[in-house]
């Protein structure tokens, strides 16, 4: 062999060793433990980079996986991002339900703006909401009944606290009129909100939509409850 080509040799070998000893070894995992790091890397990348960078080769880089491993969970990208979609409306079903159920033993009041405040801060946070705004563009995704499935749930927890105290038709009004406003509102704000109150130069307090509409519900429910009284 030619002094040169012994050389090469050498170098190549040198950069094999060097990247065998800086490449994360990859851990054994159970299949499941495997397809929930798919996901995660996945929605790591959408919230980071955006839905275009959903590829096989960034997944398996992400998540420390074989190209091959990601292709034998899934099959293909659709795949992943129905396996996400399921999985991110699954877990806004759980914190949504998980707040209400945590400030159900205050009085209307209270529980009004106490709740308000909780599934507000869920809907709109950066994850949910950029997530949800993703999957209803998503031309093959574009479904909002896991988005939807826990709303009705949601109002008939807050109808059935309320009609403690005020007449059953109310209360499942009441309860109807805070989900949508509080849904469209909070996501919206989550979506674009920043950029619209940079743009106005509004404070974090007025730009609070949760505040507002926390105002409002109080004010219904105290004219409720007073026509209840009388």
């Amino acid at each position: 062999m030619p002094f040169n080509d012994v050389s090469t040799g050498h170098r190549q070998t040198a950069r094999t060793q060097e990247l065998a000893t800086t490449r994360p070894k990859r851990k054994r995992r159970t299949p499941e433990e495997a397809r929930e790091e798919i996901l995660l890397a996945a929605e790591a990348l959408i919230l980071e980079d955006g839905p275009a960078e959903l590829k096989f080769q960034s997944l398996a880089d992400r998540s420390n996986v074989a190209v091959s491993n990601v292709y034998h969970h899934f099959g293909g990208v659709l795949e992943i991002k129905r396996g996400l979609a399921e999985k991110v409306f699954d877990e806004l079903t759980r914190d949504l339900m998980t707040a209400l159920g945590e400030e159900a033993d205050n009085e209307p009041r209270i529980f009004a703006r106490k709740v308000m405040s909780r599934v507000y801060s869920v809907l709109r946070s950066e994850r949910y909401a950029k997530l949800i705004g993703w999957i209803v563009l998503s031309t093959e995704l574009g479904e909002l009944e896991g988005f939807t499935r826990p709303l009705p749930a949601m109002a008939a927890l807050i109808a059935g606290h309320m009609g403690q105290h005020l007449p059953p038709d109310t209360s499942e009004r009441l309860a109807q009129f805070i989900i949508y406003n509080v849904a469209i509102v909070a996501v919206g704000e989550g979506l674009v909100g920043p950029a619209i109150k940079t743009a106005l130069t509004m404070d974090e307090a007025a730009a609070d939509g949760s505040l507002w509409l926390g105002d409002h519900w109080e004010e219904l429910l105290a004219r409720e409850l007073e026509k209840a009284a009388s």
